[in-house]
């Protein structure tokens, strides 16, 4: 696949108030941390290295640097079977929990000059400020994601609901820059 993911992002609602606090005493898992001096969410992470959950006092929750939605899934599963166990939530509780978003990388086949780029593709769909970022920023109509486009080619796809927006996404791209060339 030309199109790799990079993270996929969830979130969810408890529908219950959290002393987060408490919930960091209560909670075992290999990282834990809050400093509501630092920020307002407790972070978790179920296992050494693997995806961050960030817990806000509302229930709200969000959970990201999962490599795929299977790992997306399992870890927001992990997550409520922890709860579950300690009487905070049931374990089938809905959450409405919902990809929020897909980040991929991709490659062009050749080097872009992002100048003429921005003005192929047109300047209201495109913001290429060199000065302020390396990358030209692109939003395709009628298309649910924005790449940032670099220079040798590489490109970040984000925003997507899943990886086909994505690849549709490149393919919309691709195509444009070999209409330009």
């Amino acid at each position: 696949m030309t199109v790799e993911i990079a993270n996929i992002v969830g979130s969810g609602d408890l529908g219950v108030e959290l002393d987060l606090e408490a919930l960091e005493d209560d909670l075992s898992t290999p990282y834990l941390e809050y400093d509501p001096s630092n920020y307002h969410g407790l972070y978790v992470r179920l296992e050494e290295g693997g995806p961050l959950i960030t817990v806000y006092r509302s229930g709200k929750y969000i959970i990201s640097g999962c490599p795929s939605e299977e790992t997306l899934r399992e870890t927001n599963d992990g997550f409520l079977r922890a709860l579950a166990e300690l009487g905070i939530t049931d374990e089938a509780q809905q959450t409405g929990f919902a990809v929020q978003n897909v980040v991929c990388t991709a490659m062009l086949d050749e080097m872009v000059s992002l100048n003429a780029l921005s003005i192929g593709l047109g300047l209201e769909v495109t913001e290429y400020e060199p000065e302020q970022f390396p990358g030209l920023v692109y939003r395709p109509e009628g298309i649910g994601a924005v790449l940032l486009v670099f220079a040798n080619g590489k490109l970040v796809i984000t925003g997507a609901k899943d990886v086909e927006t994505a690849e549709a996404a490149y393919n919309h791209l691709q195509s444009k820059v070999q209409e330009l060339v």
